[in-house]
């Protein structure tokens, strides 16, 4: 992964990984219309882990949900945190 890989889309290529983890269940549009809220657009525990393994394998970054919660809140709470560890 480039820093350029994370700084171009990174919004949207997180939206991508939460669409897919979900199956898509929880679409872009869901996302966007929550205002980025995993949780307000429908992520359950399921789409939470796979959206972890997502974002592990796509930017190699790990967010642990006992010490980090506060990252798997919204679109750009990931954001900020793959910024920050990338």
């Amino acid at each position: 992964m480039t820093k350029d890989t994370v700084g171009t889309g990174l919004h949207e290529q997180i939206e991508h990984l939460v669409e897919v983890a979900t199956g898509k269940v929880v679409t872009v549009a869901d996302l966007r219309a929550s205002g980025g809220a995993l949780d307000r657009a429908g992520v359950n525990s399921i789409g939470y882990i796979n959206l972890m393994e997502a974002l592990e394998q796509r930017f190699g970054v790990v967010i642990d949900p006992e010490a980090d919660p506060q990252y798997l809140v919204s679109i750009e709470s990931i954001a900020q945190f793959v910024r920050a560890h990338s």
